[in-house]
């Protein structure tokens, strides 16, 4: 390879994993990435990345070379960062990828409340879900352990979630719930086996699902954490107890001694710490 900048474009379109995301996250446009990547494919000899239902992969020629331009930029960033980050230059900004629900009941009121810990650090968030990896954020959260590969990860917390309904709703067998997406998930198969057929109303995420069962009085799934501040809702079942959801937070191992990293990690576990009932969730996982 006699142009190192094709590196950017590698390692742009196997985070984003399309060619318009790629662009984006370069400040150039999408014919651009992919005449690099086509130039890269006929130096290889063979297609640097391979189209598949869900984007772009990178092909085994490119694999290694991949991993390696990943590993040098982390490390690059980490020491731009440790320069910057005690410094009164401008704040570093550390891109946060979450669930919708993470990010709105546990992280937004951490952005208050430990003010300090982000001293020197910006953090932007963006909504990641039915993703796997890091893709172009710098940190993320998710439920459940992350695969294997060059990260590092920690368990942060739990959240737990019931099936509920209004005190003075008569659903008349029908419920509310979320996207097809998501009816794999233990939350939504409480209500297809408790219902025997599909929601009635669907909604795309569990602060809209909640919005729409106040204005129905259907019963639907919700995180406890939200439902507990309606005094209008009652688990369905109490008998049941809630579904526990550990909560995984992950980055790129070459950003191991970013100091921006680790102020957003130290925050990000402060912020779970502040929820209620994490250690009686910690002992039902037990």
């Amino acid at each position: 390879m006699n142009n190192w900048d094709d590196l950017r474009f590698l390692v742009a379109l196997s985070k984003t994993g399309t060619m318009t995301a790629a662009a984006k996250s370069l400040g150039t446009n999408t014919a651009t990435v992919s005449r690099r990547i086509e130039r890269l494919s006929e130096t290889l000899g063979m297609p640097a990345f391979i189209k598949t239902g869900e984007g772009w992969r990178p092909s085994e020629a490119v694999a290694s070379l991949i991993q390696l331009a990943q590993s040098f930029d982390g490390e690059l960033q980490a020491a731009l960062n440790s320069q910057a980050v005690n410094s009164e230059s401008e704040p570093v900004t550390i891109s946060v990828g979450s669930l919708p629900i993470v990010t709105s009941l546990v992280l937004f009121p951490g952005l208050t409340r430990h003010k300090p810990v982000l001293e020197g650090v910006q953090l932007t968030f963006s909504d990641r879900m039915f993703k796997e990896g890091l893709g172009d954020h710098d940190l993320v959260i998710q439920y459940a352990r992350p695969g294997h590969g060059r990260i590092v990860a920690r368990k942060v917390g739990s959240m737990s979630y019931r099936f509920y309904r209004f005190r003075d709703g008569d659903s008349g067998g029908d419920w509310a719930g979320l996207g097809e997406a998501h009816d794999d998930a233990p939350m939504m198969q409480a209500g297809l086996n408790a219902f025997g057929r599909p929601p009635r109303l669907r909604v795309d995420s569990l602060m809209a699902l909640h919005r729409l069962m106040q204005m129905t009085r259907l019963p639907g799934p919700l995180p406890e954490l939200l439902a507990e501040d309606d005094p209008d809702l009652v688990p369905l079942d109490p008998s049941i107890p809630p579904k526990v959801e550990e909560c995984w937070l992950f980055y790129h191992e070459s950003r191991r001694n970013d100091p921006g990293i680790r102020r957003a990690v130290d925050w990000v576990i402060r912020c779970f710490e502040d929820l209620p009932n994490q250690d009686r969730l910690r002992a039902a996982e037990a």
